[in-house]
């Protein structure tokens, strides 16, 4: 237990402050992985790890992408390859955003249910 304490120290030399204040600053974005996470224990035990992988591929794309990383809002859901993108979000991560899930593989079809700045803007991207 010793050893195994001082190689994570080695590997990540980060206190426990500060992975406490690493964990505020990101809260938002755990609390999206987290219920991800809990929804997906039921979507395994019914047989849709394609689809669940799918949606973790989309959501990893989409908080590592500078341009959607944060968005209030942005909401995702994968089922039978369909990738549904919804929620009320600036034009800009909009467009990252479809940009983003189409082209994640496992993506056959990106469905665009996204609200922008007071208007509904909907459409339905095949994957090229």
């Amino acid at each position: 237990m010793i050893k195994l304490r001082s190689l994570v120290k080695g590997a990540l030399p980060i206190s426990r402050v500060g992975m406490a204040l690493w964990a505020w600053n990101n809260r938002d974005e755990l609390v999206k992985w987290g219920g991800f996470a809990v929804g997906a224990f039921g979507r395994l035990a019914e047989g849709e790890s394609s689809d669940v992988v799918t949606e973790a591929k989309v959501r990893a794309r989409l908080t590592a992408d500078a341009r959607t990383r944060g968005a209030d809002g942005l909401r995702v859901a994968v089922a039978d390859g369909v990738a549904t993108l919804s929620g009320r979000v600036p034009a800009a991560v909009r467009d990252a955003a479809l940009e983003i899930a189409t082209a994640v593989g496992g993506v056959r079809r990106v469905r665009d249910d996204m609200v922008v700045a007071g208007g509904r803007l909907g459409r339905v991207r095949a994957r090229s």
